[in-house]
């Protein structure tokens, strides 16, 4: 057997900050939540989340960094994998699937983050410009090269309005906690069902107004 070394000792410790700090952050949100709380809860001493991850800011961006990581080069290929009509639209439906999943399903992990993701929106912190430069940007930016490419001529800010207007139509779905929920679902409906009934909805309306021209000159 071999012997166990820092790194293998240090990531149980490492892993439960990380766990018990998302929770206490999609509760509270990040300004009133403290390192001694997350310590706490997590069963470890201030010193080793400091140890871990430096600031409370470091933290709360790696929680989200962790949350896209396994979603983040999946999506990237999608604006490669575009070369007509067809495969624009698919690459658009895969996009709004992934979107929508985190703020549509009740799985713990995409609840949690939907949380998060809401309670940044509605009280940005010190953290927020890292998120956006390091998280929301690259994935969003996926959205925005995928509708550039029905408006190769367009000027940047008509690009940029058609990308926000579109992106937009999932921010509903942030803040949908009961009674919101009765608001925001088709009654009866199964939650995927709905998903899929939002999906092809967004893109449905994309494609009826605009179709694949060329992919932009990287």
């Amino acid at each position: 057997m071999k012997p166990k070394t820092k790194t293998t000792r240090a990531r149980p410790a490492k892993e439960q900050i990380l766990r018990v700090a998302k929770e206490l952050f999609a509760e509270r949100g990040f300004r009133d939540t403290t390192i001694r709380e997350i310590a706490k809860r997590a069963g470890v001493n201030g010193a080793a989340v400091n140890y871990y991850f430096d600031t409370k800011e470091a933290l709360y961006v790696a929680i989200f960094e962790e949350a896209f990581e396994r979603f983040r080069d999946p999506l990237s290929r999608l604006p490669a994998q575009v070369h007509d009509q067809a495969s624009w639209r698919a690459a658009l439906e895969a996009w709004f699937d992934f979107v929508l999943e985190l703020f549509l399903l009740d799985t713990p992990e995409r609840s949690i983050f939907r949380r998060l993701v809401a309670q940044e929106r509605a009280a940005p912190g010190a953290a927020t410009a890292r998120i956006l430069e390091n998280v929301i940007r690259p994935v969003a930016g996926i959205l925005r090269d995928l509708i550039g490419m029905s408006m190769p001529d367009a000027p940047p800010a008509a690009v940029h309005a058609a990308f926000i207007t579109t992106m937009s139509q999932c921010a509903v779905f942030m803040h949908r906690d009961p009674p919101w929920d009765r608001f925001l679902f088709a009654p009866g409906v199964p939650r995927e069902t709905w998903l899929r009934t939002v999906r092809d909805e967004i893109v449905g309306n994309v494609c009826a107004r605009r179709s694949f021209v060329r992919r932009p000159a990287p």
